[in-house]
C-alpha cells in the first residue's frame, strides 16, 4: 500500500525545475559582482551629485540670505535653495574655505565608485576626512592677508581656534622655535590628510592635469582659428585698370584743324 502511494506521490514538474535552475542562476556569483558593480556605479552618481549641489551651494553664498545667524525676510538668493543658504552659512563660517573639502571629497569618491575602486578601508577614509576639514581650515588660518567668506576669517571659527591651540601647544614645547614647527606641523597633516580623505591617487591627477592642458590648447586653437579672418585677395591686375576706348582706324580719323 505504502509502495502504491509512493507511486503516486507528485513528480517535480518541468516549470519548477527550469525556476530553480533560474534562481540559482541569479544568485550565481557572476550575476551578483554584476549587481555590486551597478550598485557602486549608482552610489557613485549619486555622491557626484551631492557633491556638486553642496559646491553650487558654496560657492552661491549669500551672507544676507536668511540663515540660523541672519534673520531677514528677504528672499533667498542660493542657488540651491534655503536649505543650501543655511548649510553654506554653517560651514562657511565654522570652516571658511576649507567648507569646500566635503564636496571635492564627494567628487573624488564618485569618480572611486564609478571606476570600481572601492572606498576601502572606509573607516580610515572617513577618519581622514573629518580631521582634514578642520586642519585644513587652520592651515588656511595662518595664511596671511587673506580674505575669508565670512567675517570669521579664511579658516572659520575652526580654523581660528585650532590654529591658535596648536601653535600655543608647541610654543610650549619647543619655546621660540614653536611657532615655526607648529605651522609646519598644520600645513603637513592638512595637505596630506586631505589629499588622503580625496581618494584620488597621484597618477589620476596627472592624468587630469594633461587631459585638462589638452582641453585647454584646443579650445584656444579653435578660437583662434575662428577669430582669425583671412585677408581679403587682391584682384588680378586686369581688373584693376579700366578698359581703354578703341582706337578708330587711321583712314577714319578726322582731320586736325
Amino acid at each position: 500500500m505504502s509502495r502504491a502511494l509512493a507511486d503516486r506521490s507528485p513528480s517535480p514538474t518541468p516549470s519548477g525545475g527550469r525556476l530553480a535552475a533560474g534562481a540559482r542562476k541569479f544568485a550565481s556569483p557572476a550575476v551578483k559582482a554584476a549587481l555590486r558593480r551597478r550598485g557602486a556605479e549608482l552610489a557613485g552618481l549619486a555622491l557626484g551629485v551631492a557633491g556638486v549641489a553642496l559646491l553650487v551651494a558654496l560657492l552661491s553664498y549669500n551672507p544676507a540670505d536668511p540663515s540660523l545667524s541672519t534673520a531677514s525676510s528677504r528672499e533667498t538668493t542660493n542657488l540651491a535653495g534655503a536649505p543650501g543658504a543655511i548649510l553654506s552659512d554653517l560651514m562657511l563660517q565654522g570652516f571658511g574655505w576649507a567648507a569646500m573639502l566635503p564636496s571635492a571629497v564627494a567628487l573624488g569618491w564618485a569618480w572611486r565608485l564609478a571606476t570600481h575602486r572601492g572606498l576601502a578601508p572606509f573607516a580610515g577614509r572617513l577618519a581622514a576626512v573629518l580631521a582634514a576639514v578642520p586642519l585644513l581650515a587652520a592651515a588656511l588660518h595662518l595664511v596671511p592677508a587673506t580674505a575669508g567668506p565670512s567675517i570669521s576669517g579664511p579658516g572659520g571659527a575652526v580654523g581660528d581656534l585650532l590654529a591658535g591651540l596648536v601653535l600655543n601647544t608647541t610654543l610650549g614645547v619647543f619655546g621660540a622655535a614653536g611657532h615655526l614647527v607648529g605651522q609646519v606641523v598644520i600645513v603637513a597633516l592638512a595637505g596630506s590628510l586631505s589629499f588622503a580623505a580625496i581618494g584620488v591617487p597621484l597618477l589620476a591627477w596627472l592624468h587630469l592635469g594633461r587631459g585638462a592642458g589638452r582641453a585647454a590648447r584646443g579650445s584656444a586653437a579653435l578660437t583662434t582659428t575662428l577669430l582669425r579672418r583671412p585677408a581679403p585677395a587682391e584682384p588680378p591686375p586686369w581688373q584693376d585698370q579700366p578698359d581703354a576706348p578703341d582706337e578708330a582706324p587711321a583712314w577714319d580719323r578726322e582731320p586736325a584743324p
